[in-house]
């Protein structure tokens, strides 16, 4: 920490000693508190009033983000600088979406991208690109894990409105792989594998299956050619095969790459002309998070807030309410964005962090969720921090009642109930939450949504002086498991851990 940072951050440590101990009643009930705390970006609204703060934390808030150069490390992520020091590597994901870099030519390169990839859309929506079999595609099978299907899943589960019956095989596990097989005819299943390094073992084993597959059923050798597509950053792996391929730039992170070609699902399942407002809402809050000032940006505020929660009240639970079914998927999509963005414990120099980093993200769909978890959230014993999502649209007559019952259980998580002749029905309260609501639930607010956690999650990246764009933690259970499984399926292979070798044999006996 810079001295600056170090006594804002003492500053902060002082003022929450206070809001920890404060009950929720003690804080402002004046509906004046929302002309400061409720920020609208055109469809999109934050209402973080219900927090535990107060106007002279928002300020020292505002200073750490000063302090920390938050807006000037944003505008070297927009214009393509590297901020990815660890693979030396710009952060483009926002240039996928139209926002301008400081770099024409990558500009050109997306614009160019974008036009080979909505032509194949097209192609293939229209029935001008088909199956082996001479049929059009009925259904898309993709393959991928993590960044490659999560977003993907979100999306398609959200938005599908086109012909196409979209399919997913993300791990590996047989009876999986099998129930999704038996379901699809491979004579009209358009097949679309996607994987940044195009070495994801789950990804390679579900492609080894697929082949094999269309093989049989087909009875030729070159059908795979006319029904496969692959999506990769490492384009030396894919010289050699069949099928149409596209690239995803390196300087797009897995996580963040929907808006590139890896949303190629996306685009088949919702059409071009959703997709591209989907794009356009994106890039509205990328232009926002570019140009606001910190008070009135959305994403600073969430990033200054979890902040806050984290670092000062000691939560470590962050929970995403959902109540919009059309978003069910979004509170996984959020685990794998925050937590592998910022799970991290080394500073960008490489130097142990001071304080903790990202909560564990968890959550649901409501109000499934009400019969489920809240019991722990009103009556628990654990400090949190949440989320809650809605939308003001109402289309239909029980929208209200879900409407309602997101603003009636955000109100109860922060001021709590009391019951002095029943203490079984006691709530306490006090939890922190964030509202953000969506006057309707389409391509364009979507996008603004998504991007906003980006956003957010970038801002807390350079608040916390730690890298947002990579993700090492993960790698090295992956090199154990290929140990771990040649012992498995080879008696003579010996581990070098002798207690993991202990334990492998006490799992599998065998014979040396």
């Amino acid at each position: 920490m810079t001295p600056d940072v170090a006594r804002i951050w003492r500053r902060l440590e002082v003022l929450a000693s206070d809001h920890r101990s404060r009950r929720a009643d003690e804080y402002p009930s004046n509906p004046d508190v929302l002309k400061t705390r409720v920020l609208s970006v055109n469809e999109l609204t934050l209402d973080w009033s219900l927090q535990k703060l107060d106007d002279d934390v928002i300020g020292t808030l505002v200073e750490l983000s000063v302090a920390t150069n938050l807006q000037k490390q944003l505008q070297r992520q927009f214009a393509g600088e590297i901020v990815n020091p660890t693979e030396q590597r710009a952060a483009l994901h926002t240039a996928m979406r139209g926002t301008p870099t400081s770099t024409g030519s990558i500009d050109d390169q997306v614009r160019a991208a974008w036009v080979d990839l909505s032509q194949f859309a097209r192609n293939v929506l229209h029935g001008r690109i088909n199956s082996y079999s001479g049929n059009a595609f009925t259904d898309v099978l993709h393959i991928g894990i993590g960044g490659s299907h999560l977003g993907q899943k979100l999306l398609c589960d959200a938005l599908a409105s086109t012909r196409l019956n979209l399919h997913f095989l993300s791990n590996n596990q047989s009876e999986h792989v099998i129930n999704t097989l038996r379901a699809l005819d491979p004579a009209k299943t358009l097949v679309i594998v996607a994987s940044k390094s195009f070495s994801t073992p789950e990804t390679q084993k579900n492609f080894e299956n697929v082949k094999c597959w269309i093989a049989e059923h087909s009875g030729r050798r070159d059908a795979l050619d006319s029904n496969l597509v692959l999506i990769s950053s490492n384009t030396s792996s894919l010289a050699d095969l069949p099928g149409k391929h596209f690239v995803v730039p390196n300087e797009v992170g897995g996580r963040f790459s929907i808006w590139s070609s890896m949303g190629l699902p996306v685009l088949l399942a919702i059409g071009p002309e959703q997709f591209e407002q989907l794009l356009q809402g994106a890039n509205l809050i990328d232009q926002h998070v570019a140009t606001a000032p910190s008070t009135s940006n959305t994403a600073m505020m969430l990033a200054l807030l979890a902040l806050w929660n984290t670092n000062f009240l000691m939560t470590t639970s962050h929970t995403v309410l959902t109540y919009v079914a059309a978003l069910r998927w979004l509170p996984a999509y959020l685990q794998q964005l925050e937590m592998e963005s910022l799970g991290k414990s080394v500073t960008v120099e490489g130097q142990s962090v001071p304080n903790h980093t990202t909560s564990v993200i968890w959550g649901g769909e409501e109000t499934d969720g009400q019969h489920a978890w809240h019991q722990w959230l009103h009556q628990g014993t654990h400090a949190y921090s949440a989320d809650f999502i809605a939308t003001t649209e109402r289309g239909y007559r029980d929208d209200s009642w879900i409407l309602a019952n997101s603003l009636a259980q955000h109100h109860v998580v922060f001021y709590g109930h009391t019951d002095k002749t029943a203490p079984e029905k006691h709530i306490e309260g006090g939890h922190g939450s964030t509202l953000i609501l969506l006057d309707k639930i389409n391509a364009k607010t979507i996008g603004m949504l998504l991007a906003l956690y980006e956003h957010k999650v970038a801002c807390l990246g350079y608040l916390w002086n730690i890298n947002p764009f990579d993700q090492w933690g993960v790698e090295r259970g992956k090199v154990m498991a290929e140990d771990i499984n040649k012992a498995l399926s080879d008696p003579k292979h010996t581990l070098s851990n002798p207690l993991l070798e202990a334990r492998v044999r006490k799992i599998l006996p065998r014979e040396k």
